[in-house]
């Protein structure tokens, strides 16, 4: 609200426009297929979108790059030469990329202008939104850059048989919530490969009390309190709407686009631009 009335007070700005797509409790293609979908929608309808590769063990894309964090640094350098596993490789990147943020990053992103929509895809690893601070400085950076910024979770629907897994993904994106301090556009990915839909509804945007009634029958007694207390947290942030997506259907993916347009006011900037006009002719 105060980045709105600031934009409203100020109508001569205009403001960039970023995504942050993390995806969790999925193998790793589905946020690139997410991406890869986004794209040919936006070519589709004419909409310009630009998208940055965060993942240092990237490999293949079916949709042009904007800008690669590989070259800047890569994984598959990283454990070769330091001798590190795939985890701590990856974080070694991405504090190689936070060290860079006023010299690689600032560089590329120089060549974007006012009103330009960049996605960020990034790494899937939870760890990185939730235990270090990489991203949250990632995100800050963009933002003192006049960037409006929206986070995009995605949580794969196969993941979501039972209400102990839903509640683990609401905790998960609630950690990452907090520490980004981003609006979150919630989205379980993958509708398509859903064969029993019906299960998945109920999880869409469920009642507080349905989801303390359906963990305490999973768990055992001892941990009510403990239950009621996860659904009161997940409730009071709000954390139990998702949107479904499915990639198959357009009118899907516009909704989704929508929705994450509105969290970071994409396009209102052209309605409270201050226009030229001419000064009135003065009296003869």
């Amino acid at each position: 609200m105060v980045r709105y009335l600031d934009l409203l007070c100020k109508g001569y700005m205009s403001w960039l426009y970023a995504l942050v797509i993390k995806c969790v409790f999925s193998p790793p293609p589905n946020q690139s297929t997410y991406c890869s979908s986004l794209y040919r929608h936006c070519e589709t309808v004419r909409r310009t979108m630009h998208i940055v590769n965060l993942d240092p063990a990237a490999e293949n894309f079916d949709y042009p790059v904007a800008m690669d964090i590989r070259e800047l640094i890569s994984l598959e350098d990283v454990m070769e030469e330091l001798g590190l596993g795939p985890n701590g490789g990856l974080i070694y990147c991405m504090e190689h990329l936070e060290d860079n943020l006023d010299d690689w990053l600032a560089e590329e992103l120089d060549n974007y202008l006012d009103d330009d929509y960049l996605v960020f895809d990034c790494p899937g690893q939870i760890e990185l939104f939730t235990h270090v601070p990489v991203l949250r400085n990632f995100v800050d950076h963009l933002k003192s850059r006049n960037f409006n910024v929206c986070a995009v979770y995605l949580l794969d629907s196969q993941f979501i048989t039972d209400v102990t897994k839903f509640i683990s993904g609401c905790m998960a994106s609630l950690s990452a919530m907090v520490q980004l301090e981003l609006p979150h556009v919630n989205i379980l990915s993958k509708m398509d490969l859903v064969t029993n839909k019906k299960e998945i509804e109920d999880y869409l945007n469920p009642e507080s009390q349905f989801l303390l009634s359906e963990l305490n029958q999973h768990m055992a007694p001892q941990f009510a309190k403990l239950n009621k207390s996860l659904i009161e947290l997940v409730d009071e942030y709000s954390m139990v709407s998702f949107m479904p997506l499915d990639l198959r259907k357009e009118s899907s993916i516009r909704y989704v686009l929508s929705q994450i347009d509105n969290c970071i006011q994409w396009g209102e900037d052209a309605d409270l631009k201050i226009k030229d006009f001419d000064p009135e002719d003065d009296d003869e």
